[in-house]
């Protein structure tokens, strides 16, 4: 009777084991993580449910603000609802250098069935145009809201 090595068994039991739960997993949903994801410019990425489709860009626009001229950051590109629902997208790029943020731009497109894609676009309305930044990332919206310092 010939007996097989405890390793080979061992093995053969593990990949069959990662056979069984990669088949299982359902890699075709679409992830829902808001969790703040380092994106690189132009290129496609994954967020919330949510796919920006490769050639994103970000543009400096010419404004005139205060009777002074200033430079505002837009990005825009095409953004795909890859959840089960119908939703809106609405989110924030940061950009940063030395991990501290240098402009940040709010994001938003109307509400998109399962599968649709349209237009988004991202205003700066608020920031100046970074000259040199070295992360982009796509994240969550949030408020700044200042405390609250008066007392009652």
């Amino acid at each position: 009777m010939r007996r097989r090595a405890p390793g080979v068994v061992t093995a053969v039991v593990t990949v069959a084991c990662l056979a069984v739960l990669t088949a299982c997993s359902d890699d075709s949903a679409a992830s829902t993580s808001t969790d703040p994801v380092e994106v690189e410019v132009g290129k496609a990425f994954e967020w919330n449910g949510f796919a920006v489709e490769e050639g994103w860009k970000v543009t400096g626009v010419d404004r005139a603000v205060n009777m002074e001229s200033v430079t505002t950051p837009e990005v825009s590109g095409t953004i795909v609802n890859e959840a089960d629902e119908e939703r809106a997208a609405i989110f924030q790029i940061v950009f940063s250098t030395d991990g501290e943020p240098v402009a940040t731009v709010n994001c938003s497109a109307a509400k998109m069935a399962t599968d649709q894609s349209m237009s988004f676009l991202c205003p700066g309305l608020s920031a100046t145009m970074p000259e040199d930044y070295d992360a982009v990332v796509v994240q969550e919206f949030t408020r700044e809201t200042t405390p609250d310092t008066s007392s009652s």
